[in-house]
């Protein structure tokens, strides 16, 4: 990246700085479009809203795996997050930046942020990248290739080159868990309770950029393994489908 686009990022930083509604806008905007495409898809299809959107309850989740799948997804952000601080690719995201200030602003604006950025966002997103989109995929190009696609393009659609990557790979780990249980639950729950953390993070923790480096290496090294740990707890999670219901006689 240019030097010119490096201070065209810390410019729009500035300006969220006073003007933090211009983050909230685009946050409330994007989430509501996903809601709203994500839904009129649903109701287009033939197949019932809720099967095509894999509202379902899908197979039976013991009660540690919703646990693990927050953890490994939290663990994952962390580690993206640490590498990109510790190689200064951190240096040209302008979403994450404006994200982390605008969570620092006045509280009536972080509590919208926090609204349209956690519950909605997590929701519309599920619904769409993982339900609409990687339902039908997956339907024409099997599981693997169906997940890689719906979460490339979820990537794509963050729209910033450090944002972006980290989407795809979150994506990946959310289209696994639709695949893995058969419905959009577990994916919507860990989503909107990562954002949370997330946010609530940027606003009373000490920046990403404040911590020194060798915090984000511990960071690093410490979120890897917890990370495989839950994934690897999960594949073993009992996946066999629910018992039928039984008409009555």
């Amino acid at each position: 990246m240019k030097p010119q686009d490096t201070k065209a990022i810390q410019a729009l930083t500035e300006q969220l700085k006073s003007m933090p509604w211009l983050m909230v806008a685009a946050v409330m905007t994007s989430s509501c479009f996903g809601l709203v495409a994500a839904l009129l898809g649903g109701f287009l299809s033939p197949t019932p809203l809720r099967h095509r959107l894999r509202l379902d309850a899908g197979t039976p989740i013991p009660a540690w795996a919703w646990v693990a799948a927050l953890v490994g997804c939290f663990t994952l952000g962390q580690a993206m997050e640490s590498v990109a601080v510790l190689t200064g690719a951190w240096d040209y995201t302008a979403s994450l930046k404006g994200l982390q200030v605008t969570s620092q602003g006045p509280f009536a604006t972080f509590a919208v942020l926090l609204f349209f950025g956690t519950l909605v966002a997590g929701t519309a997103e599920e619904l769409f990248f993982r339900g609409y989109v990687q339902t039908r995929l997956v339907e024409r190009w099997g599981r693997a290739a169906g997940i890689a696609g719906s979460a490339t393009l979820f990537g794509i659609l963050h729209l910033d080159p450090i944002h972006s990557p980290v989407a795809l790979v979150m994506g990946l780990l959310l289209g696994w868990l639709a695949e893995r249980t058969g419905s959009l639950r577990l994916p919507i729950f860990v989503h909107v309770f990562n954002n949370l953390t997330s946010f609530l993070l940027s606003r009373y923790a000490p920046s990403t950029t404040e911590l020194p480096a060798s915090i984000h290496v511990t960071l690093l090294a410490v979120c890897s393994l917890a990370f495989v740990g839950t994934v690897t707890a999960l594949r073993w999670m009992d996946a066999r489908p629910p018992e039928p219901v039984l008409a009555g006689p």
